[in-house]
């Protein structure tokens, strides 16, 4: 069991590193055997990224050492320990602090036997004084107090309180903190609706219906990229919030689409099912290595008009004009917090800025291929105004040809979400509904007199 929590720190010191904590969790899963294992792995990685500020509020209230005196091994191990005793009811505190110690003393070399000690003295204080914890004062200052109660940075905090009121912005963090669902999208490209469930069945799949059709909310499932249904390409995993994207852009048969950021390549693979399989759509990305992952992705799920290509969406030159522009543009990431916790920790307010800016360059790149009567979606999974409204409002202020279309009688078409639009474009935020954060802006250029 130790094994297990020293594979935990190691992954972890490896998030810390930069390494994205979705992608890796997959890789560890896959060595590990025991599915009770698998589930520990999971809720302890997971719970430690989430909560890292909240856990860090702990050990700094019980330990004489400061945080940034402390060996990165250490803190790691002490996160590990601290949300065992408050998050796991079913782990008795003395394994979890025993175990969590010994992790600290195999990843540590024998020169460090005093911060072993350490580790082990700071987590049985916090267990014997676990009831004295006091946050900071609601009253005095909530922002303080929500910062360290729900785990996030001040700044982001403050940005959600600014953007949306206290009760929605306390309504997103705590949306954040929920574990992430997993959504398989049924590909009608490779089976029929019924053969797809049929293999759910099989393989005892639970399942909820979702607000999209043909997405479908996994329940208990330890890895969804190993089952049958997924193999034979019948499902890819994709949050609601991204399948409304493809639909909102209101693809037909026969189309030229672009599709200016396509890794990983979920939307670019259910505009093709949406198509099936006619048209053309021609995708890019910057990075030779994320389209290989597209290429892969494509292959499985039987798409055969798609034409990829390695470039920077910001510079792209192409003299085709399209039917359809999908502008689904990297951001800042707010909105999928539950499912990417590091987020939390990567990001800052510079990033926000930085991607806005990118934002305005890609779209100010493609406009001019939109044909006339031709519609671009505009999407991010952030719920910052600076990479939305504000982009929104630029881009009809400069460029007098475009129309913003109003998405609340699509948005009705498409699923069975009840949301009101404001200012024609739809913003999802997490909590509201059961969904990542999500923002989309439909756009038409209007034909020429």
């Amino acid at each position: 069991m130790s094994n297990l929590r020293l594979k935990i720190l190691k992954a972890l010191l490896r998030v810390e590193a930069g390494s994205y904590s979705n992608l890796l969790l997959d890789s560890e899963l896959k060595k590990i055997e025991d599915q009770r294992d698998k589930g520990l792995f999971t809720e302890i990685f997971y719970g430690v990224i989430r909560n890292k500020l909240y856990l860090d509020y702990i050990i700094d209230s019980f330990s004489k050492t400061p945080l940034n005196k402390m060996d990165k091994e250490v803190l790691t191990g002490l996160r590990i320990g601290v949300y065992q005793l408050f998050f796991l009811d079913k782990v008795p505190a003395r394994a979890a602090i025993y175990e969590s110690v010994e992790a600290v003393k195999m990843i540590l070399p024998n020169s460090k036997k005093g911060a072993v000690s350490f580790t082990n003295g700071v987590l049985r204080n916090i267990n014997r004084k676990q009831d004295k914890l006091k946050l900071p004062d609601q009253k005095k200052n909530p922002e303080k107090y929500l910062s360290v109660k729900y785990s996030y940075p001040i700044w982001m905090v403050k940005k959600f309180i600014e953007q949306y009121g206290m009760e929605k912005a306390e309504m997103i963090l705590t949306a954040g903190n929920r574990r992430p669902e997993v959504i398989y999208r049924h590909n009608s490209l490779k089976m029929e609706r019924n053969q797809f469930l049929k293999l759910l069945s099989e393989e005892e799949i639970e399942y909820e219906n979702t607000f999209l059709e043909s997405f479908f909310k996994l329940k208990k499932i330890n890895n969804p990229a190993d089952t049958e249904v997924f193999k034979r390409g019948g499902a890819y995993i994709q949050g609601t919030s991204a399948g409304l994207a493809s639909l909102l852009l209101d693809v037909k048969e026969g189309m030229t689409v672009l599709d200016l950021a396509a890794a990983p390549g979920g939307k670019t693979s259910h505009l093709a099912e949406l198509m099936n399989n006619t048209g053309q759509i021609t995708a890019l990305d910057i990075s030779a290595k994320r389209l290989r992952l597209v290429e892969e992705n494509l292959k499985r799920l039987g798409v055969e008009n798609v034409k990829l290509k390695k470039a920077d969406a910001a510079q792209y030159k192409d003299e085709q004009q399209y039917d359809r522009i999908l502008a689904d543009l990297p951001c800042s990431g707010l909105g999928l917090i539950a499912s990417k916790p590091e987020i939390k920790w990567e990001k800052d307010q510079s990033v926000i800025k930085k991607m806005a800016e990118l934002q305005s360059e890609i779209l100010n790149n493609n406009l001019s291929k939109l044909k006339n009567g031709g519609k671009l979606l505009y999407s991010t999974c952030t719920i910052s105004r600076e990479e939305n409204q504000e982009i929104v409002d630029r881009i009809l202020q400069d460029n007098k040809e475009l129309k913003l279309l109003d998405l609340s009688q699509k948005l009705t078409q498409v699923s069975s979400l009840k949301i009101e639009t404001e200012n024609k474009y739809l913003e999802i935020l997490p909590g509201e509904v059961d969904s990542e954060g999500f923002f989309y802006a439909l756009f038409k250029k209007v034909e020429s007199d």
